[in-house]
């Protein structure tokens, strides 16, 4: 398995990697024990773990007499070592990673985590029903899309272009990843994985699910057993279930020999069953009905239409209601984009090289509509010793702060700005000079009135400020005449005691 690609970009970037759960490690030496004793020692140094194994053995999924459970190691004795090691192991690693709610970009975690614990279902449910050996499928089916949060949460921004690509053009995200980045969040996940020392066969199955065609012969049938999970937990989980659901039916007939009633069995079992699991892994247990039921109401609603056409219904909606998502999210990916390309990283006010787009356009329109139009230029006195005395980040915060209450005492319309380093710009359309020097003012006293605490510091600032006014005439003035005459009013103000605004007309 060659892995330079994702090697590659780990260095490039200087990811650090997740560390390994201690107690996975421990589970697996363990478990080829098969001592329920010592296994039930381990487990119960972990009350979270233990509490979930007592609920799962008291679980009708598999409590078959009146009596409660209350030992762990009746409890590992009823379930079985091979069911335990599973269990534990998914539910030690899966804790290292986050579960609640939606990221800032949109990704939803929890749904995510349900998804992997139906992977996870649906490879035990196949591997039983085919009497092929399961004891670590439910581990990889778990684990099987783990690159996938993995690349998100080590590339974030980056890793979002894969999400917008598939959105837009419809194919597999392992094709994308790997036009993108050179390697699939399948192989990143067998990386990482492997890196954390799991057994070989899950990084293998993890590796080649989604091709399992091309698996080394002692990995294929695991492999497509896997890959064959993964389309039935996308009934549940996916934007495409109609598709999901059809494929199902013809691939798993087709590769497994099973018949469509015993596949549409499946396909419900699968539901039933992640009900069970859900709390094992801190998941809300709202139903999630069997897809029999889906289909069942829609045929109810189109009362004498065939099934198919209720699928059809069905997935245009799903259809309609991802056209809707991704038009929100190109939407808000390109607001995202736009104001970056405008905004100064540290302050959030506008960048210098929008300041001057602005300033053209705002220039002609006062001179197309014969209005006044105002600049005020402002420097921070003495930023450099603020810097000196207190640090770099005591400089960030007064920039941060000044530039919180430039936006608070200017108008809606007002275009403040960055121009660079300690010097802020505000460009006041339909201003004149009287105007212009008012809110100046005012600027300047609320500033030196202003505590700025920093740390246990307590720092004084003032600011200097330029005023300039303009009113179009029959000149050739232009919006850098504006410009240098509202930083040569600034000059004399910072050159005849600081904290003081000096204002002119440009003539």
């Amino acid at each position: 398995m060659d892995f330079q690609k994702v090697e590659e970009i780990i260095r490039k970037r200087r990811i650090n990697l997740p560390s390994p759960p201690a107690l996975a490690m421990r589970l697996l030496e363990l478990v080829k024990s098969e001592d329920y004793q010592k296994l039930a020692e381990t487990i119960r140094l972990d009350p979270a773990l233990a509490a979930r194994v007592l609920g799962l053995a008291n679980s009708p999924l598999y409590r078959s007499g009146p009596k409660e459970i209350t030992s762990l190691e009746t409890a590992i004795s009823l379930l079985g070592t091979d069911v335990i090691k599973n269990l534990a192991l998914s539910f030690a690693v899966a804790r290292n990673f986050p579960h609640k709610g939606q990221t800032p970009s949109g990704f939803d975690l929890e749904k995510f985590w349900k998804r992997a614990v139906s992977n996870a279902v649906s490879a035990r449910l196949l591997a039983q029903k085919g009497a092929l050996e399961d004891d670590h499928l439910f581990t990889a089916g778990l684990l099987l899309d783990i690159g996938v949060l993995l690349l998100y949460l080590l590339l974030e921004e980056d890793y979002l272009r894969v999400f917008d690509e598939k959105e837009i053009s419809d194919r597999p995200l392992w094709e994308i990843e790997r036009d993108l980045f050179g390697f699939t969040h399948a192989e990143a996940g067998a990386y990482f994985l492997r890196s954390w020392h799991l057994p070989e066969h899950i990084v293998e199955d993890v590796h080649y699910h989604h091709r399992w065609e091309k698996a080394p012969e002692e990995f294929r049938e695991h492999a497509r057993l896997l890959h064959l999970a993964s389309l039935l937990s996308g009934i549940y989980f996916s934007e495409k279930k109609s598709e999901k659901y059809d494929r199902a039916l013809k691939e798993i007939p087709e590769l497994l020999g099973f018949s469509e009633q015993e596949t549409i069995k499946l396909i419900d079992r699968v539901a039933t069953e992640c009900q069970n699991i859900f709390a094992f892994f801190d998941l809300p247990d709202e139903g999630v009905p069997p897809y029999s039921e889906l289909l069942e109401e829609a045929y109810e609603e189109l009362e004498k239409l065939s099934l198919n056409c209720a699928l059809i219904l069905r997935q245009l909606k799903e259809e309609k209601k991802r056209t809707e998502e991704l038009a929100r999210r190109l939407k808000a990916a390109n607001e995202r984009f736009r104001l970056l390309s405008i905004l100064d990283g540290l302050t959030e006010l506008y960048n210098h090289r929008y300041f001057q787009e602005r300033l053209k356009e705002e220039f002609e329109r006062a001179r197309r509509y014969r209005h006044a139009i105002s600049l005020i230029m402002l420097d921070i006195d003495y930023f450099k010793r603020i810097n000196d005395s207190y640090g770099h980040l005591a400089g960030d915060f007064i920039l941060k702060e000044l530039a919180r209450l430039i936006r608070q005492n200017i108008r809606k319309s007002d275009i403040p700005a960055r121009y660079g380093g300690e010097e802020f710009a505000i460009i006041l359309p339909e201003t004149d000079l009287k105007g212009a020097s008012i809110l100046g003012e005012r600027l300047r006293e609320r500033v030196e009135k202003e505590p700025f605490h920093f740390e246990e510091h307590r720092i004084t600032v003032t600011i200097s400020l330029g005023v300039a006014s303009y009113f179009p005439a029959a000149n050739s003035k232009g919006p850098r005449d504006l410009l240098e005459a509202a930083d040569k009013a600034l000059y004399y103000s910072k050159t005849h005691g600081r904290n003081r605004l000096t204002a002119v007309i440009v003539n």
